[in-house]
């Protein structure tokens, strides 16, 4: 499955385990900028892990994802997980920050 939003493309494949990968180009900033832009979306798995479906995740991060607050990827990428059906319903969600 294949989803796209405005600083986030999402690659899916269906599997046993759940797996993720992270891609953020260096057009996107400079190597801190990028790493900073890692650390978030792993973090934001991190504490959706328990919501999603078993399978290979992979997220592309887009030059415009510099311009928006950690707060508003993680909206975009709960959206666009919700969007491409991989949220679980028998769960529910933890406290968003």
């Amino acid at each position: 499955a294949l989803q796209v939003d405005q600083n986030l493309v999402l690659i899916y494949l269906k599997g046993r385990e759940q797996r993720f990968g992270f891609s953020v180009s260096g057009k996107v900033g400079n190597a801190v900028t990028r790493n900073r832009i890692r650390r978030c979306l792993r973090e934001d798995i991190r504490r959706m892990r328990g919501e999603l479906k078993c399978g290979r995740y992979v997220f592309i991060a887009r030059t415009s994802i510099t311009e928006v607050s950690h707060a508003a990827v993680t909206r975009e990428l709960r959206k666009l997980l919700g969007r491409a059906g991989l949220l679980r319903e028998d769960v529910q969600p933890g406290p968003t920050p």
